[in-house]
């Protein structure tokens, strides 16, 4: 084993809020894929959009919406810097983040890491 080779970049995305949430926030994920990061957040968002107060659901799903968003995510994330959305909502405050993270290798050096949903 090479003790100089870098760590592999993961990401970890979670999601909370400053209140006593009406649903459960989801499961946290850790990725190696920035792309399925942002697809974690956004489903997430688009879980919880049908509970939310009419302007806060018109927030999210114009969030939603915006592909120069996504974009600017996923380069985000493939640039080492974490990206966070935060929605406020009638009953708090939502926030979801996906930050970079290192991943140890815990794994025997021929088994990927896997994400978890």
């Amino acid at each position: 084993m090479n003790a100089n080779r870098p760590l592999p970049r993961t990401y970890w995305c979670h999601a909370d809020t400053d209140s006593a949430p009406t649903a459960p926030p989801p499961d946290d994920l850790l990725t190696t894929a920035p792309g399925q990061a942002l697809a974690w957040l956004r489903a997430s968002v688009r879980r919880l959009t049908p509970g939310l107060d009419r302007d806060a659901r018109h927030r999210a799903k114009s969030w939603l919406g915006d592909r120069r968003v996504a974009e600017a995510a996923i380069r985000s994330l493939r640039r080492g810097q974490g990206y966070a959305y935060e929605l406020p909502a009638a009953d708090g405050t939502w926030r979801w983040t996906a930050y970079p993270v290192s991943a140890l290798p815990l794994l025997p050096n021929d088994q990927p890491p896997r994400s978890h949903a």
